[in-house]
């Protein structure tokens, strides 16, 4: 781990306090997709977890709607089979229409909220009506929202164009950024990938923390000129468990390898056919949404191997009980620059689940190779696959589970919180 790069302890706040303040703390998170409710990711895991915190007062999450984005948002709703996805894409909807953050859980006072954005940057009129139209609504949410909230902190997730302008728009105490991936390492678009890199530069410098999910991003602090932290992806135990209610293909009598996750630029296509046609025994379910390039190549595979099916996209809270479904885990992401700085928060949903997992050697899985099948290459992957088909073994089992509860959103939860608490001066006395 290289200098200026440390972990980000759980437990130690090490900033100076800055005086007491009455109330409590009220996040704002700035993502860069518009996929709220679909996927789960780290932003939303962190936020719905810090949204059951006693200190914390309420959550906005915003995300910017680009009007390619709301014509992609109108097709994936139309195609959509799963009752409980087209529920989330209604709500994108409800969102995009509305000039006020919309109210999704009374209870945890959690809400969500789009700001349309113009990505026409080369065009300059066009540049200053996006630039006006992100001031507009920005100003919006400072007079419904945020009005006389105090203890305000923003969690920005760089790179997108739309944040700069957001930032300096959007009331807030105290700014932290947190990366998630090597976003400008696989961008092969030369202009977007300056753009990305200078909203880096106009973003990071004024960020109190800056988390990242890998060592591979310290590179990043040229652009922030401060210490960037690991902060690790998680799990969350009540979500992921095998004791989900739910059981799928309780009916069939070969085994089972199951993949759940997107399926796009970043899985290798040719290591699965390779799987499929060395296990012809062996049944393989896939689950995730596909980018335009990778749909029809996945119907093809279906079409030309019997033993693959490919389930669509399912809302997230529905994938444990297909993951405690499943006999074996497989994750074929490519080990190369195109996953550069991921950290994979399906392997650690793989390892609660006690069941066998292979994998190439991406991260986290490279580091849990005495609890993984862990491959390099594509013999070795059907190597392992066999393997961990016959596995029975549940001390292991156990052991797999025990690391997930280590590794819980919980605990990643602790680390920013304890930062901000400590800032302003307020009780952490329900850090979990």
């Amino acid at each position: 781990m290289g200098a200026g790069f440390k972990p980000a302890p759980s437990g130690k706040h090490d900033e100076v306090r800055m005086g007491k303040q009455q109330g409590k703390i009220n996040f704002i998170f700035l993502w860069r997709q518009c996929d709220w409710g679909l996927f789960k990711r780290r932003n939303e895991a962190l936020l719905l977890e810090l949204a059951q915190r006693d200190s914390v007062a309420s959550v906005l999450h915003i995300e910017p709607l680009t009007p390619k984005a709301f014509v992609g948002l109108i097709v994936r709703w139309w195609q959509a089979k799963d009752k409980s996805v087209r529920q989330v894409y209604r709500l994108h909807f409800k969102k995009a229409f509305s000039f006020i953050p919309v109210l999704v859980d009374v209870e945890k006072n959690i809400y969500v909220s789009s700001i349309f954005v113009l990505y026409s940057w080369d065009i300059a009129i066009l540049k200053k009506l996006s630039n006006f139209l992100i001031r507009l609504q920005g100003n919006i949410i400072n007079k419904i929202f945020i009005r006389s909230k105090t203890n305000i902190v923003l969690v920005v997730y760089p790179p997108s164009i739309y944040q700069p302008e957001t930032i300096n728009t959007i009331k807030h105490d105290v700014l932290i950024a947190d990366l998630v991936d090597d976003v400008i390492a696989r961008t092969t678009n030369t202009m977007l990938k300056d753009k990305y890199i200078d909203v880096c530069k106009r973003v990071l410098p004024k960020c109190k923390w800056i988390f990242a999910t890998s060592p591979a991003l310290e590179e990043y602090r040229g652009y922030g000129g401060r210490e960037i932290e690991y902060l690790p992806n998680g799990v969350d135990p009540d979500e992921f468990s095998v004791s989900s209610s739910r059981k799928y293909f309780e009916n069939r009598t070969r085994k089972i390898a199951g993949y759940v996750g997107n399926i796009n630029q970043l899985v290798d296509l040719n290591l699965l056919e390779y799987i499929l046609s060395c296990c012809p025994q062996v049944d393989f379910v896939l689950i995730g949404r596909t980018d335009r390039d990778r749909t029809r190549p996945i119907k093809k595979i279906t079409e030309r191997y019997s033993n693959c099916m490919y389930l669509g996209e399912r809302k997230f809270t529905e994938i444990p009980g297909y993951l405690s479904s499943f006999d074996v885990l497989i994750s074929f992401k490519k080990d190369d620059s195109s996953t550069r700085g991921n950290e994979s928060m399906k392997i650690y949903q793989y390892l609660l689940s006690g069941k066998p997992v292979v994998s190439l050697p991406l991260s986290p899985a490279d580091r849990f190779t005495d609890l993984i099948y862990v491959a390099s290459d594509k013999l070795q992957f059907v190597k392992c696959l066999k393997q961990a088909l016959v596995e029975n073994d549940p001390e292991i089992r156990n052991k797999r589970i025990a690391v997930a509860l280590e590794n819980t959103w919980a605990k990643r939860a602790d680390v920013i919180l304890g930062r901000v608490s400590n800032y302003f001066g307020i009780s952490t006395s329900n850090i979990k």
